[in-house]
């Protein structure tokens, strides 16, 4: 019985502290471009954010985005950077509308068509 109740604490512990929490990374070169990567957040980082603000390059206004792991994530607009924050694997790769807003939504109209 003792070897069940070690097994099971050593289970939880596995399950409980191996807990990385996973973004996209994106850092935008020169030209506003950049390659969009899977990361694994260090210890201390507990939101995925995404940043993006307008500059000009070669005289053209262009939006440029960049993404990554945050330890304090503050969500609205500074200095002309829009920054949006998310708490679960891979949440910052949309571009525009969220995912969990769209399956929000999505789940919400689909519940009322099925209930009528």
């Amino acid at each position: 019985m003792m070897d069940l109740r070690i097994s099971v604490v050593v289970l939880v512990i596995f399950l409980t502290g191996g807990y990385s929490l996973k973004c996209y990374k994106c850092e935008p070169d020169a030209k506003g471009v950049c390659e969009t990567k899977e990361e694994t957040c260090g210890s201390g980082f507990t939101e995925c954010a995404i940043y993006t603000t307008e500059v000009t390059i070669d005289s053209t206004k262009k939006t440029v985005q960049a993404k990554g792991c945050d330890k304090k994530c503050t969500p609205g607009t500074a200095e002309g950077i829009v920054t949006h924050c998310c708490k679960t694997d891979l949440c910052n790769a949309a571009d525009g509308v969220y995912n969990g807003s769209f399956l929000l939504l999505l789940s919400s109209l689909l519940s009322y068509f099925l209930i009528q």
